[in-house]
């Protein structure tokens, strides 16, 4: 491998594939969730809180747990058989800015670094919408921090709309999120 080739960022395959994770999965959703969401807010909230609470959140006890609630789906990308994204659909206490018919959360959509900007958030977005979808839902909702401009840009692209903001907190640290929500009919699921 030469220095150059070290630094490219991965040929995406011919087959890039989504599907349900189940428990098999909680290593590689641990792994990942610890990764992509340290790499993500490294830069704002102190590593110590940063460690904690990754320590917690993507613990395999906690990722386990939920990948056994049936209420709770994980959708897992794989680039050939290697994972390179995944998104968390958690029904949830949507706060008072977000409407809708029975909203569902989508609490997680990140894809690792080296795939970013290859299409895979554009096919994980398009499978959980049509996951809420199947649960009977007509809305989705998130929470995006204000700083991450892409991935505004990316849910606004999907048809999600700023309904608000407010404090996340990780450990000590609080960051301001947008709340963003998207109403949901089966006709519409293209993202442009």
């Amino acid at each position: 491998m030469t220095a150059k080739s070290k630094h490219m960022a991965p040929a995406i395959p011919r087959r890039i594939s989504i599907r349900r994770a189940g428990a098999k999965d909680a290593s590689v959703l641990s792994q990942m969730g610890k990764l992509t969401f340290t790499q993500s807010y490294a830069s704002i909230i102190p590593a110590e809180e940063l460690a904690s609470y990754t320590s917690r959140a993507f613990s395999l006890e906690q990722i386990g747990a939920e990948l056994g609630a049936a209420e709770i789906t994980y959708l897992l990308a794989l680039a050939g058989t290697g994972p390179c994204g995944y998104s968390k659909l958690a029904p949830s206490d949507a706060p008072p800015a977000i409407d809708g018919s029975n909203p569902v959360e989508l609490a997680r959509l990140y894809i690792l670094p080296e795939w970013t900007g290859k299409g895979i958030g554009t096919m994980l977005i398009e499978k959980s919408l049509a996951a809420v979808l199947e649960r009977g839902c007509r809305s989705c909702w998130l929470r995006v921090w204000t700083g991450n401009e892409r991935a505004i840009r990316f849910y606004h692209r999907w048809g999600f709309r700023e309904v608000g903001s407010e404090p996340y907190n990780v450990g000590r640290c609080s960051e301001m999120v947008l709340l963003m929500v998207r109403d949901l009919s089966r006709n519409d699921l293209s993202g442009k």
